[in-house]
């Protein structure tokens, strides 16, 4: 669907939605087309057929405005991402929206509610370890910097001493995404306003440097009302970006790949329960190749070891079959895990399906491809049922099945 609104132009598009005609610039085409974000061919014109549509959110550039909307609802979305962050902390409370909200204005929303009770409640304050050169002696002497760098003069001194301040990780978090929000121009002047007001209370606080890597927080009884606000600030800072179309035009956006959403939580899952028996699960193994030239190589999205053997391997795919069967490259591929690893059972897991199960066991090979569909409406302890029973299927499949009727006591 396309609106314009005053001089800006607006364009709705439709996660994995079936092919459209819209009326776009070159450089709309383009973006879409450089972005992944869905695939466009020229219809004639100023016409053209946007297809595949495989990321959610929203991006703006110059009078362009894209929104795209997700075929899961808001809520589960959101769900599956705290659960893939933080898997112990998700809350099965679903999140109050309006049918109209896009994701950009639901996630500023959350994060103006989450950090505005904490600014209620007091923002915490750490100590900080500083090193400076002082006309003054404080804290302790740095004795080597004092000879190296001033010579055995008596000033300025450099010391080294700690002061208690607001500067510290959980608030740098915070910060950061709330400055990444403001500036999209895409948010909502209500949520802006709120997110201006907001940014007073943490004067002082420096802003993470794009791109490096976010601190790991450790949660205690004095942050552990941080958590719900810096696992937003996570997903803001993760899936906001600006890319140059050319010298003049520049995109903002906030985009999420709805495969690797899927992808994390299912794997996430899958290796909770599979925790609670003998072994481990290694997410996305690298090292192993197909051939003897180590020119094809494997990397399974879940692999399932015992104590000296592969029990186990998994692939989610988040996209929809076209019929009733499952994809046939997909079962190739799980075929390929199957006979590398000497497995008599792969499991393929899709966003949606058929609705049931689907195996096939393959001529010539001791080996059985199973294909299963999961519910992505269902509410969040329904979700992690199915996950917990999908994994029992899993087990129970393998080589070693008398650890599988363990496995019910760890369903949620």
């Amino acid at each position: 669907m396309q609106r314009t609104n005053r001089n800006m132009q607006l364009l709705e598009l439709f996660e994995s939605g079936p092919p459209e005609q819209h009326t776009l610039s070159n450089d709309m085409a383009s973006l879409l087309n450089r972005m992944r974000i869905a695939t466009v061919t020229p219809a004639g014109g100023d016409e053209w057929i946007v297809a595949n549509v495989r990321k959610v959110g929203v991006i703006r550039f110059g009078e362009h405005q894209i929104l795209i909307r997700p075929k899961v609802p808001v809520s589960r979305l959101f769900f599956m991402m705290q659960y893939a962050l933080h898997p112990k902390m998700w809350l099965d409370e679903p999140i109050q929206l309006d049918s109209d909200q896009d994701l950009l204005s639901v996630m500023a929303m959350l994060f103006l509610q989450q950090v505005s009770k904490i600014r209620q409640n007091g923002i915490i304050q750490g100590y900080k370890t500083f090193n400076d050169a002082l006309p003054m002696m404080r804290g302790r002497l740095d004795i080597a910097a004092q000879i190296g760098r001033r010579g055995g003069l008596a000033l300025p001194v450099e010391t080294v001493y700690d002061e208690f301040t607001t500067d510290i990780p959980e608030n740098r978090i915070l910060v950061s995404a709330l400055h990444r929000l403001l500036k999209l121009p895409m948010l909502d002047p209500a949520h802006r306003a709120g997110l201006h007001k907001l940014s007073e209370s943490f004067v002082g606080v420096n802003i993470l440097i794009p791109g490096q890597e976010l601190p790991v927080i450790r949660y205690t009884r004095i942050n552990a009302r941080y958590r719900q606000a810096i696992f937003l600030s996570e997903v803001i800072l993760r899936n906001t970006s600006v890319e140059q179309i050319n010298g003049n035009l520049t995109a903002r956006a906030f985009l999420f790949d709805m495969w690797k959403v899927f992808e994390d939580f299912v794997t996430v899952a899958l290796s909770n329960c599979f925790a609670d028996m003998d072994g481990k699960a290694t997410r996305q193994e690298t090292g192993t190749f197909l051939d003897e030239g180590a020119r094809l190589a494997l990397r399974p999205d879940l692999v399932w070891h015992g104590s000296n053997q592969r029990l186990a391997i998994v692939d989610a795919k988040y996209k929809a079959p076209d019929s009733a069967n499952y994809p046939n490259a997909d079962i190739y591929q799980m075929l390929a895990y199957c006979v590398r690893f000497g497995l008599n059972a792969g499991h393929l897991v899709y966003a949606s399906g058929p609705g049931t199960d689907l195996s096939h066991a393959i001529i010539g090979h001791a080996s059985t491809v199973h294909c299963h569909a999961v519910d992505l409406a269902q509410p969040p302890s329904e979700l992690l049922s199915q996950m917990s029973s999908l994994a029992l299927k899993i087990i129970n499949s393998g080589p070693h099945t008398s650890t599988g009727s363990n496995l019910a006591q760890f369903i949620p």
